[in-house]
């Protein structure tokens, strides 16, 4: 079969022109600055939204630019590849919006879609538990109770992204204990901050200071229906909806990876053409050179897996006979890309030797950052978990 992977022009100018922006204003000095400070970007964030950045995908009248996860994906690689921890916090500003750009109501989405997409406000998407960590599909913790004419939500959630910084909070809780399996009595809200909302930073992150981490508590939250997204006709229907949004993020963070990795072999590659040891650059050493041809022969196929995961992505919105096949190779995006990730940058910091040990060449923080990406969106031992199941078959593996 013709495999197309021509960028339309529009697509190319919308590369170029986040590249020029990431070039322009992730600049080394702010970006360690952030991270000296452990701040939120804020500036930045406000930046890429007046540039049109954030929300790339959601419709115009909400304020995005209606385009579709191809070209996300695009703008994901650009700015991630020229500072990864500044690009990464940036971009995460939405998390977990994408929810109700996808399902919310009408009046869901008018009240908080612009909202984000001016750089006004941050939002969270909430999985993760204390107890179950990526396992999202137990009986959760978190749950919500109806009470009358009210949901009175309560639990907590963990390593939760812009915890300290979002209004608003999209919680996976459980809304019938007694379902079975436990994944089909979930649903998701939308919890505004407030006294009864609780948010504590985590301290003490080996990397990604910029993307503020938290805990969340919610003690006994009284939500009105219109807090369900979708409305309540979508009551129990949460774990899907977190499943399609996760589908997005493993592939979003696989590109993202690939950039990752990609910067860090264009470091090594410029470093080893110019340092000089035993009267030769060391990019002349064999077993240095091999590793740098490997490690570029596997970004390739990388980059390969997250144009096709995206493609994937677009086709399963339209057609829900490609769901299996864009769910594993999400999975594949964002389990392979991490651990490129990391490797990229393991093999950055050798070819610096010495000297990539120490902040001031930068290469550290990079390789500090890398490591994060195989716990987020699902551990790697998840993503092989879901690959397992889809090329074996729920029979052969449901002993895990």
């Amino acid at each position: 079969m013709p495999v197309d992977f021509e960028l339309t022009e529009e697509q190319k100018m919308l590369q170029k022109s986040a590249r020029e922006l990431a070039l322009k204003e992730f600049t080394r000095e702010r970006a360690q600055e952030y991270e000296a400070k452990g701040e939120f970007p804020w500036d930045l964030y406000r930046k890429c939204a007046e540039q049109g950045y954030i929300g790339l995908m959601w419709p115009e009248k909400y304020g995005g630019q209606g385009l579709g996860f191809l070209e996300s994906v695009l703008v994901t690689f650009e700015f991630w590849k020229v500072d990864p921890p500044l690009g990464a916090a940036v971009l995460a500003g939405t998390f977990g919006s994408d929810i109700i750009a996808h399902f919310g109501t009408e009046e869901q989405k008018a009240k908080w879609l612009p909202r984000l997409v001016k750089g006004e406000i941050t939002s969270a998407g909430c999985f993760t538990e204390p107890q179950g960590g990526s396992d999202i599909a137990r009986a959760l913790d978190t749950r919500a109770v109806k009470e009358g004419g009210h949901w009175v939500i309560s639990g907590a959630k963990t390593f939760i992204t812009n915890a300290t910084t979002a209004t608003i909070f999209v919680t996976l809780a459980q809304t019938d204990p007694k379902a079975q399996p436990p994944y089909r009595g979930q649903t998701e809200f939308i919890v505004e901050r407030g006294p009864s909302l609780v948010t504590t930073p985590l301290k003490g992150k080996m990397g990604w200071h910029a993307s503020p981490t938290g805990d969340v508590v919610y003690n006994d939250i009284k939500l009105k229906e219109d807090a369900i997204v979708g409305g309540l006709a979508h009551l129990n229907r949460g774990f899907y909806m977190a499943l399609a949004f996760l589908d997005e993020a493993r592939v979003a963070v696989g590109s993202g990876s690939a950039a990752t990795a990609e910067a860090a072999l264009d470091k090594a590659i410029a470093y080893a053409k110019e340092r000089q040891a035993f009267g030769r650059k060391i990019g002349g050493f064999q077993g240095l050179a091999f590793r740098l041809a490997e490690m570029a022969t596997k970004l390739e196929m990388l980059k390969s897996c997250c144009f096709r995961g995206a493609w994937l992505i677009e086709k399963a919105k339209k057609d829900r006979t490609f769901a299996q096949e864009s769910i594993k190779v999400a999975s594949m995006c964002k389990w392979y890309g991490a651990r490129l990730a990391v490797e990229s940058c393991d093999l950055m910091v050798d070819v610096y030797g010495g000297a990539g040990y120490f902040a001031e060449e930068d290469v550290s923080r990079w390789y500090k950052f890398a490591k994060q990406l195989e716990l987020v969106e699902g551990t790697k031992e998840v993503q092989k978990n879901a690959i397992a199941r889809i090329i074996l078959g729920d029979e052969i593996t449901r002993t895990f």
